[in-house]
């Protein structure tokens, strides 16, 4: 009897030391930080920041709709718009093209060297199209208005590590997790091409938040662990990614004091592998997904509902200020 219950205490014992280790890798993956945002004091700047933001997402989602193959003339009207603005700040341009159903799609990229690790490569990226008949405010007119606007703070700076700013076509369905989505074809070149890819950062669905208890819905068991109210910012990372996940969210907080959440989980796990980011996990590359976690959040996520009036532009804005900084913190060397 006695050594059964010493075995039994050792299981015990066992499973909780487990546990716990898993909880820890895979729940408390954020960040530590404590200081001033860079968001305090910029109340004048963050009212800019909005003002952009909704003239980006109403450019895109009212005046052009739905962008997909199917909608041809506004998808490729929103890749020339997007180049237009890219070379506006500054920068060259850069297209890889391939063809979908006979019809020419785009990938556009442009690249702010590093001075010090230039072959260490950390991309931001964010998909331009939507689902069939979505006009696709939140879904991405969001994710590229901010990365449009991030490309804007960034072109005077002077990283260590080479940033890769990219709009990804073809991501939404049919064409997800096929050989015509445009970013599974985007980690494959950079694979052949042997390029360092230290991380990537998918910005998808960025712009819905709700206070009131019961508007967030994970599944089992992340339900146990995150909140129930959809006032939160995701940052979604698969367990190969978590040490980059901490220096996100640790970048994040020094931009702003948004709420934020983060977490490592098996490629399984449903909602996980939902975006830009899992065709980099296909090439052997870490990656993130930053989201307001989509359908677990917003019942209009892929539909004809997804409109602009939806979006919390009060929220992008400081939320542009966070990516800013977790941009900075990932291609910045530690101790320079």
């Amino acid at each position: 009897m006695g050594n059964r219950r010493r075995v039994f205490s050792l299981v015990v014992a066992t499973v909780a030391v487990f546990l716990g280790f898993v909880y820890w890798y895979m729940i408390k993956c954020e960040g530590n930080w404590e200081g001033v945002p860079l968001e305090d004091g910029m109340e004048h700047e963050l009212g800019a920041f909005e003002n952009v933001l909704r003239a980006d997402v109403s450019f895109l989602s009212e005046t052009l709709g739905p962008r997909n193959p199917a909608h041809y003339e506004s998808m490729t009207a929103t890749a020339e718009w997007i180049e237009e603005r890219w070379k506006s700040q500054g920068y060259e341009v850069k297209r890889q093209t391939f063809l979908v159903e006979g019809k020419e799609c785009a990938n556009l990229e442009i690249e702010i060297p590093g001075r010090r690790l230039p072959s260490e490569i950390v991309i931001v990226g964010a998909q331009y199209d939507t689902w069939p008949e979505s006009p696709g405010a939140n879904n991405n007119a969001s994710g590229v208005a901010v990365l449009l606007k991030l490309s804007d703070m960034l072109k005077e700076q002077l990283p260590d590590r080479t940033l890769r700013l990219v709009a990804f076509t073809t991501q939404e369905p049919p064409y997800d997790n096929t050989e015509s989505m445009g970013s599974l074809r985007y980690a494959r070149r950079c694979k052949e091409r042997g390029e360092n890819i230290r991380v990537m950062l998918c910005m998808d669905a960025i712009g819905v938040y709700k206070e009131d208890p019961g508007t967030q819905k994970l599944p089992f068991p992340f339900s146990l662990f995150y909140p129930d109210r959809g006032n939160f910012l995701a940052f979604i990372g698969d367990l190969g990614s978590r040490a980059c996940l901490v220096e996100a969210t640790r970048g994040f907080k020094k931009g702003s004091s948004f709420p934020i959440e983060a977490g490592s989980a098996p490629r399984w796990v449903k909602g996980v592998c939902w975006s830009d980011h899992a065709s980099f996990w296909k090439y052997g590359y870490r990656g993130i997904q930053i989201t307001d976690t989509g359908a677990f959040r917003s019942s209009s996520h892929t539909t004809s509902d997804d409109t602009m009036e939806k979006i919390d532009f009060g929220a992008l804005a400081r939320i542009t200020v966070g990516m800013y900084s977790s941009i900075l913190e990932l291609a910045t060397i530690s101790g320079s």
